[in-house]
């Protein structure tokens, strides 16, 4: 009876051994990734000049672990570059001594990006601007503000507009070119920081140039050729026409063409004025213009600038964007 006994008693060990650690194991299991989720809280990411900290709260289920990792030297991590579960992550943000810069924190996933403002003119010391209002076209272009500062003064220039660049890093007298790009749209306006001083830069809404062709011989739509063709040696007229438009209530006021082709000799039209056509007109067979019976084609050159009230212009160039290339074809008299 005594080895039965003894069997019994280790068989009930090993059971108990087998138990204890089948519950240690599914305690300290990780997470799965499906439920491992990282979150973080919100924070102040556009920043001033200054240095200053923060911290960003990090949500995560127990086990999960994150890392938190910066994008600049200037962004720096003081803790929690790394963790498990609920933590947070404490940053230092160095003072800006030059333009405007960005970085970014990323913490299990998720990024969290950081603006800082372009450097103030240091204390006493004084900067001027030529003005702090300017305007550009709204075909793009831009402006420039002057600046004047003692010879030891350090200035800089940033803007954190979509449709805005400006930048400069400067001691002393200077000046920041502005440029802004195409208004496809309304109105708009937006500024740029140079020397601590804010400028406002407005721009009126977009105005588009595009144009047809139209040669009333061959069909009553659009075309891309305008046809020198007739049973005798008389004149052809095919016509230009706008179709530009405004995104604003400013009118078109102003239409230039610039029409070139080549026909016996280099023929050239420039025409200004209110009227949002031109009219081309030449004859079919002349001397030494290469005409065919077939009709040869030779390119046809147009440009159109329009201006509206505001003096905003845009321009459409045949060949160029959404305008297609064009062409005058050159018969022979009665063919």
């Amino acid at each position: 009876m005594r080895y039965p006994r003894l069997l019994l008693a280790f068989l009930a060990s090993a059971a108990v051994a087998l138990a204890a650690a089948a519950c240690s194991n599914s305690s300290t299991a990780a997470p799965s990734a499906a439920a491992c989720a990282i979150t973080v809280g919100s924070v102040t990411t556009g920043l001033s000049a200054a240095a200053t900290t923060g911290t960003i709260p990090v949500t995560a289920a127990t086990g999960c672990a994150w890392t938190a990792v910066s994008s600049a030297s200037f962004l720096t991590i003081s803790s929690g570059a790394s963790g498990s579960g609920n933590g947070s992550v404490a940053y230092s943000v160095a003072a800006n001594t030059g333009a405007a810069r960005s970085a970014s924190i990323s913490i299990g996933g998720n990024v969290v990006n950081f603006t800082q403002s372009g450097a103030l003119a240091p204390v006493g010391c004084t900067v001027t601007l030529s003005t702090t209002a300017v305007k550009i076209n709204s075909g793009g272009g831009t402006a420039s503000v002057a600046v004047t500062a003692a010879s030891t003064c350090g200035w800089t220039a940033s803007t954190n507009s979509s449709f805005l660049t400006a930048t400069a890093n400067a001691t002393g007298n200077g000046s920041v070119v502005i440029t802004a790009a195409a208004n496809n749209g309304v109105a708009r306006s937006d500024t740029v920081t140079i020397g601590g001083q804010t400028v406002t830069v407005s721009q009126d809404p977009g105005v588009f140039a595009a144009f047809n062709l139209f040669d009333p011989g061959q069909t009553s739509s659009a075309t891309t050729t305008c046809q020198f063709r007739s049973l005798a040696s008389v004149q052809n007229t095919c016509t230009l026409r706008s179709t530009s438009f405004t995104a604003g209530t400013a009118p078109i006021v102003t239409y230039t063409w610039t029409v070139q082709y080549t026909y016996a000799s280099v023929k050239v039209i420039n025409s200004t004025s209110s009227t949002p056509s031109l009219p081309i007109s030449d004859s079919c067979g002349l001397a030494n213009g290469g005409a065919t019976d077939d009709g040869v084609l030779q390119p046809l050159s147009v440009t159109l600038t329009v201006t509206d009230s505001l003096g905003n212009t845009s321009t459409a160039t045949s060949g160029s964007g959404n305008q297609p290339p064009l062409f005058v074809q050159l018969f022979n008299c009665g063919k």
